[in-house]
């Protein structure tokens, strides 16, 4: 990795601001900007718990089950993100043009959009969810937020962290 990107991933792993997901109530997702920037999914689920929550609700939603058995050589590899103990660990990364519409996304599901919607799994509310995010506009080393540049700094930060389980791409 050369050392611009390395200096970026650095910067925003030190700015992520982390917000516990709330699936009672919205008021959580107020503070998140509708700016561009990157995200984390964090939770303390244990991967078997994970597998075993079926089908999702809407066809373009993320199958957790089945990306999980995917990525599968990813952990046998040491290259996945994997729980340790009962901590919490990233399952899931990604960059948007408007962070509190991906995070509303991710908790609410929206039927053509990929993405969790882990408000449909009843299982999985009983455990902490974190979403955890930067601006771009926040970040000193960066000359803009175009989806290109978004691209390349999340695929970096795999790169460096390791690939989360429910990440298909």
């Amino acid at each position: 990795m050369n050392k611009i990107m390395k200096s970026i991933i650095d910067e925003i792993d030190q700015k992520f601001k982390r917000l516990q997901i709330n699936f009672e109530n919205d008021s959580w997702r107020k503070s998140i900007p509708s700016e561009a920037g990157w995200y984390l999914i964090k939770t303390n689920t244990p991967i078997a718990v994970l597998k075993s929550v079926g089908p999702p609700k809407y066809k373009a939603h993320i199958n957790i089950p089945e990306t999980i058995n995917n990525t599968s050589m990813l952990q046998d590899f040491s290259i996945a993100i994997v729980q340790s103990d009962d901590e919490d660990y990233v399952v899931y990364n990604g960059e948007a043009k408007n962070l509190k519409a991906r995070a509303r996304e991710h908790e609410c599901g929206h039927p053509k959009t990929y993405c969790l919607g882990l408000s449909n799994y009843e299982t999985l509310r009983s455990y902490k969810w974190t979403f955890c995010y930067v601006v771009v506009s926040s970040c000193k080393l960066l000359p803009n937020g175009d989806k290109l540049l978004r691209l390349a700094v999340e695929q970096g930060w795999r790169a460096k962290n390791g690939w989360p389980i429910l990440c298909r791409k």
